[in-house]
């Protein structure tokens, strides 16, 4: 109970006002005796004047001698200190101030990037995202950003693209099918037992299965602590590529999943914070920073970082971020009505991809998986519009509660009912195995983000379950595409295949690109938030942040 706050929601600041017990503890909800404990402490703390009067009927003056946002701020930070952060936020917006300029000043300050009894901690307020943090289950963004401060892989994906050593000492291939795998000496994961081989094969087991297209394991055998061989069924030139994935993060082989060995440990994770903790023993560069916590509230999310411009007055810069890969429409030819190549061509040309720019601040038109790498394919249109004989049916992806394709499905669906298509819509959650999906649907709507591993993530697209363009391909067009891919995979080919992949499932019909997306921050330069470097996703990278002194 928040006495002397509860106090400014019936008198005004230095107004002596008659007032009783009786009236003090329906509005504490407590007893009279109790109301007046806590009235006479408040007297002594010297916040209030309390006066009580001689003579019959006479009620005591109360006095409040201090401001009502000198008082709440008082209390904010009395909770804060004790890490009660929901419950600070829940005092502020039950006083209906959060505008207030001081409070949003004081709130803003307790964000960022500073110094807390010598430690650097960042602290950002946010939305509550669910995450999952098994790198085997993981889908959205927000789990593989959290995942990547977490763990690390045997290799890792440079600025190029190529995959270089990262927790391997020594790499060697015998025709792409022997590998043989040193681990560098020393490396701890966050509960401090060393990463050793039975950790490495263990982790490898457990993700070959979301692989299984691109590669399977024959056997492996530990040769000692630190070294591994391993002997794949088919060559695999592109294994550094794929083990470069956060799918195949170096757990402990007891299978704790939130155990890494990297740049910060899982501290405590809920709805109402993330914290992550600074790894004194990580093998590569420790980060400077010492603690990062993840506020979550919906009600106030930190007025330092925005996804809408600030007023003209307020000094801010604008950080754009292009992600790539795109939102996408997949036309079914292997089954139902669109397997006739002209109602195909046709539904193909009526999507007009402009107009499922929902943001345009956010999203341009795509034309490819990448931006800046399109093609654009001027591919004749069809003489006639043909019959369709029943409703289509069009199943958009869902990456996790309420965040969908939705939007853009009834977009599909307008355009196709102004053809004279009738259509219904179907969510499809891939977080449930979806079997045969090529056989319920006729149109999918979804998206890819490719990361930084470009090769792996287009090669998952096209053989990776749940296979959307492979199985809405036709058997031969689905079989040459297979075939180009183990090329590469194999033989580590030519990168080109993957643009001639695009153009063939365009010219006939299978997939039509709709969108990019850009991720757009507006940064306060008047704020603590300095030296932030935010990734292609728009997530803030942890492990590059430092604090200056204001001034240097």
């Amino acid at each position: 109970m928040h006495y002397e706050l509860e106090l400014y929601k019936h008198f005004e600041s230095n107004v002596p006002t008659e007032t009783s017990i009786a009236f003090l503890s329906s509005i504490w909800h407590c007893s009279t005796r109790h109301a007046k404990t806590q009235i006479h402490l408040l007297h002594q703390q010297q916040v209030i004047e309390w006066e009580t009067l001689r003579g019959r009927g006479k009620k005591p003056i109360l006095t409040l001698l201090r401001n009502q946002i000198d008082v709440l701020l008082d209390l904010m930070q009395t909770l804060w200190h004790k890490a009660k952060y929901e419950e600070t936020f829940q005092v502020v917006q039950e006083t209906e101030l959060l505008t207030h300029p001081r409070i949003q000043q004081w709130l803003n300050i307790q964000f960022g990037l500073q110094t807390e009894e010598n430690q650097h901690v960042f602290r950002q307020s946010m939305y509550f995202v669910e995450l999952c943090l098994d790198p085997l289950k993981a889908l959205s963004r927000h789990d593989h950003h959290v995942l990547e401060q977490i763990h690390e892989t045997l290799f890792y994906i440079d600025d190029t693209g190529n995959a270089r050593k990262n927790l391997l000492f020594y790499v060697k291939n015998e025709g792409f099918v022997q590998w043989h795998f040193v681990l560098r000496k020393g490396i701890q994961f966050h509960h401090l037992q060393e990463v050793t081989a039975t950790d490495v094969a263990s982790s490898l087991k457990a993700a070959e299965h979301l692989f299984s297209h691109s590669f399977k394991i024959k056997e492996i055998h530990l040769l000692n602590r630190y070294e591994l061989s391993i002997t794949l069924h088919n060559p695999c030139a592109m294994l550094p590529h794929i083990l470069a994935s956060i799918r195949f993060a170096i757990t402990p082989a007891d299978g704790s999943k939130n155990i890494g060995c990297g740049a910060f440990s899982l501290m405590e994770q809920s709805e109402k914070i993330l914290k992550l903790e600074a790894f004194p023993q990580y093998f590569k560069q420790r980060p400077w920073i010492d603690r990062v916590e993840i506020v979550y509230n919906n009600q106030f999310l930190l007025d330092s970082i925005r996804y809408e411009p600030f007023e003209a007055t307020i000094p801010s810069r604008k950080i754009i971020n292009q992600e790539l890969g795109a939102d996408y429409i997949c036309l079914n030819g292997h089954c139902g009505e669109l397997q006739d190549n002209a109602k195909r061509k046709f539904i193909w040309h009526l999507i007009e991809p402009s107009q499922y720019i929902i943001y345009p601040l956010r999203e341009n038109v795509a034309h490819s998986w990448i931006i800046g790498d399109e093609e654009i394919l001027h591919l004749p249109k069809p003489s006639h519009t043909p019959n369709f004989n029943q409703p289509l049916v069009i199943g958009y992806q869902q990456i996790r509660q309420g965040v969908n394709h939705e939007e853009k499905a009834k977009i599909l669906q307008q355009q196709l009912k102004q053809a004279g298509i009738d259509s219904i819509l179907k969510c499809i959650d891939f977080k449930e195995k979806q079997n045969n999906l090529h056989t319920e649907i006729d149109l999918f709507i979804g998206g890819v983000a490719l990361a930084h591993n470009i090769y792996l993530a287009l090669t998952s697209v096209y053989l990776g379950e749940p296979k959307i363009i492979s199985h809405f391909l036709k058997d031969t067009q689905a079989q040459y595409v297979k075939e180009q891919l183990e090329h590469v995979v194999q033989r580590n080919g030519n990168f080109e295949i993957f643009k001639d992949i695009e153009r063939y499932i365009q010219e006939n019909h299978t997939v039509k690109f709709l969108t990019h997306r850009k991720h757009i921050v507006y940064l306060r330069e008047d704020t603590p938030y300095k030296h932030v470097q935010f990734d292609k996703n728009g997530r803030i990278d942890y492990r590059n942040m430092y604090y200056l002194e204001r001034g240097f």
